[in-house]
């Protein structure tokens, strides 16, 4: 026998937030972003803060890791900086990233060398290195628009998610009914 449940409550609130949280990137992707890394900093500086604290006690217990002590100050120091620069930080990470997709690119050219004089198919080796090449490329000429597509994009995403647990909470409930349940 199946037993009634109650997907009506925190489901249904669940769905809605997530739908809100995405149409709200969406709608301002700048907003959000620069939110979502001043959250990012002060939790990173709070990780930082604990992984010092550690550092101290399990020195006092004989443990001496100074990782923990250099990790904890690194992760501190970047998340006030984050946290006090987020826009600068935000409009460099495409940068960043273009460039490091770029280099991926550019790195796969000998092992794309070498398939091609084993006799392979060149194809998939070319397009291992021409794709990174022009997505970094494009990160790199068009970092705001491409930062600023990626967090709708993402927005998107939450939403759809909050549409499709919405959805499906209203087909669990319906098979429930015809099931003489509810």
């Amino acid at each position: 026998m199946l037993r009634r449940i109650d997907f009506w409550g925190p489901s249904l609130m669940e769905s809605v937030a997530l739908i809100l949280a995405g149409a709200l990137i969406l709608i301002e992707p700048a907003m959000t972003s620069l939110l979502m890394a001043n959250l990012l900093a002060l939790l990173g500086f709070a990780y930082g803060i604990y992984m010092i604290a550690r550092w101290f006690t399990d020195r006092k217990k004989g443990y001496d890791s100074i990782t923990d002590l250099l990790l904890g100050a690194s992760l501190s120091v970047v998340s006030v900086a984050v946290y006090l620069h987020p826009a600068w930080v935000l409009a460099s990470l495409p940068i960043v990233a273009g460039i490091g997709m770029i280099v991926n690119g550019i790195s796969k050219i000998s092992s794309a060398i070498q398939v091609k004089k084993a006799g392979g198919s060149g194809w998939g080796p070319l397009l291992a290195i021409v794709l990174p090449v022009l997505m970094g490329s494009f990160l790199l000429f068009f970092p705001i628009a491409s930062f600023e597509g990626f967090v709708m994009l993402a927005g998107t995403f939450i939403s759809m998610i909050g549409f499709f647990d919405l959805f499906s909470i209203f087909l669990i409930n319906r098979s429930l009914h015809d099931l003489q349940v509810l």
